[in-house]
């Protein structure tokens, strides 16, 4: 079964014109579109996780992880530990032990809602390209009327 997910955008129209953009708003734009994807995930996680307490429910997040590459951002997906909401008994839910048979929540969450996670990073960069695009107009006008 998968663990993570990797996703390569085959949208031209949206690379194009990523790519005219700055360098810091190109990675703050695919930042908060892997995160859109991720909480997706954290979601459907949260559905299919049983409930007894609600403890570990509520635990479930998004973290942002240091990434080995220059041009990687990566989110994981899990409970949290520690706090108000411990849910460092996740991994024996979700693997299982010697004495207690694993009830997957995190893998089929993943698995189930790729192509929502998809379809919401599009959405996500489609929109703050935008709002980014609408930026630079502006920008440009105030520079072209104090010069």
């Amino acid at each position: 079964m998968a663990n993570s997910m990797t996703a390569t955008f085959d949208t031209k129209a949206l690379l194009k014109t990523l790519n005219t953009l700055p360098k810091n708003i190109q990675k703050n734009v695919m930042a908060g579109a892997t995160l859109a994807g991720a909480n997706v995930v954290k979601e459907e996680a949260r559905n299919r996780v049983r409930v007894k307490t609600g403890n570990l429910k509520a635990s479930i997040g998004t973290t942002r992880r240091k990434s080995k590459g220059k041009n990687e951002i990566v989110f994981s997906v899990s409970p949290k530990k520690g706090g108000k909401n411990d849910g460092f008994y996740g991994r024996f839910i979700e693997l299982g032990t010697s004495k207690m048979t694993a009830k997957p929540f995190l893998r089929p969450a993943l698995e189930s809602s790729q192509d929502e996670v998809l379809q919401k990073t599009k959405e996500y960069i489609a929109n703050r390209l935008t709002q980014e695009v609408q930026k630079a107009k502006q920008w440009q006008k105030v520079m072209y009327i104090n010069f």
